[in-house]
């Protein structure tokens, strides 16, 4: 049977189409990936309501832009007008844009998979959130991760963090927590709303399994766990719903990364997060695959951001959930969020060309960014945040967010 990779080289010599955005991406990997597959990554929960408003929150958003500034340092080879500064400058990337954790990576791109992925992490000098679902050992990642960086960019400010599901067995949890500090990982990424699997129809209808060959590698000890979990991705992942603000604690106990809580919607959260010392949170609400109707991200941001402006602990907030232009990146800095994390788009470009079309899609939005950040009058991060560049357009009148 022909695989993702051969589809897609005949796709692509068969199409004049340019690869411009992420769209252009996405259609192509819609020509390649099987529809069972497609439909995994694509899909949300119930009526994919709020899969579908995470991208129109963001095109409800208007940007107001000023004029007659100086923004040529823009255009110098090596600008720094769009680095990052994450978790006390201890962490620096290219621009506020961190691949975020998606499971399998294998398949989209059977051959490298999540190795695709961290060569255009370490090419791009970000951040790849490894999922706690991976196709790949999170040991290998690792180990390829600076495997590149020493032979081909020495330069790159690339990082490693790991995405945790607490699991029923805590000791399994804390020997997954143990294996990413062990091997370089350098924040702990906490995923908090997934007591239950969303409802799937799309997985459900598809009887969507894993190939064979495709498993999650992460979860599959000799010593541990009976290879059994690897069968039916549904049931690989026994997550612990019990899992409470208390339990922080004990995560904290026994690593020394900074933790950070991913699946934030509700500022009370956020104000939780702070007490509770927690380095980051990201508001995310799993890119519509969990609880349908729920509020979009980047609508959710602004009051979070007002929750915790004045608290005394300072804390990252990044957010993900329908980034899809250079345009959504910058209003997402404007309400407040360090970085954005994208997900879909990256797997998009993994099935489409391996790891350069997951570089070539990062590139392509960081060069929108950039753009956008010139049209808007912007020569630094810090502009975009100052300079009050959203509003929101209303039918009968618009208001500042």
């Amino acid at each position: 049977m022909e695989n993702i990779e051969e589809k897609a080289n005949k796709y692509l010599t068969k199409t004049s189409r340019a690869l411009l955005n992420v769209e252009d991406y996405h259609q192509q990997a819609k020509q390649v990936l099987p529809q069972m597959i497609y439909d995994f990554y694509s899909t949300g929960s119930d009526d994919q309501l709020t899969l579908n408003d995470n991208l129109q929150g963001f095109r409800r958003l208007k940007l107001r832009p000023k004029i007659l500034i100086d923004v040529s340092s823009h255009s110098t080879e090596n600008s720094i007008n769009c680095q990052t500064q994450l978790l006390n400058s201890t962490t620096i990337i290219s621009f506020p844009c961190i691949i975020a954790p998606t499971a399998l990576h294998r398949l989209a791109n059977n051959e490298h998979g999540e190795l695709a992925t961290v060569r255009a992490a370490v090419a791009c000098s970000t951040i790849m959130c490894v999922s706690t679902t991976a196709s790949t050992r999170m040991e290998l990642i690792a180990e390829e991760h600076r495997r590149h960086i020493k032979t081909n960019y020495p330069q790159s400010t690339s990082q490693l963090w790991y995405q945790l599901y607490v699991l029923k067995n805590r000791q399994h949890s804390q020997k997954l927590i143990e294996r990413a500090e062990k091997c370089g990982y350098k924040a702990l990424v906490l995923t908090v709303d997934h007591c239950h699997l969303g409802n799937r129809e799309c997985d459900v209808r598809n009887n969507f399994s894993l190939p064979n060959g495709i498993q999650t590698e992460n979860l599959i000890d000799d010593h541990d766990y009976d290879s059994e979990f690897a069968k039916a991705y549904r049931n690989t992942v026994p997550i612990d719903s019990s899992l409470s603000w208390k339990d922080l604690k004990w995560i904290q106990s026994i690593t020394s990364l900074p933790l950070i809580i991913k699946g934030i919607i509700h500022p009370d959260d956020a104000r939780e997060a702070i007490k509770q010392g927690i380095q980051g949170i990201i508001v995310s609400n799993h890119g519509g695959r969990q609880l349908d109707t729920c509020l979009s991200t980047i609508d959710a941001l602004p009051d979070i951001m007002n929750a915790i402006r004045n608290e005394k602990h300072k804390i990252d907030v990044y957010i993900d959930g329908g980034i899809r232009r250079g345009t959504d990146i910058l209003k997402a800095v404007a309400l407040g969020a360090k970085a954005v994390l994208i997900g879909r788009p990256i797997l998009w470009g993994l099935a489409v060309n391996g790891a350069q079309g997951a570089q070539n899609v990062m590139e392509i939005l960081k060069k929108e960014f950039q753009l956008a950040m010139m049209l808007c009058g912007c020569r630094t991060i810090e502009d975009i945040i100052k300079n009050d560049l959203v509003v929101m357009n209303n039918r009968n009148n618009q208001s500042k967010l």
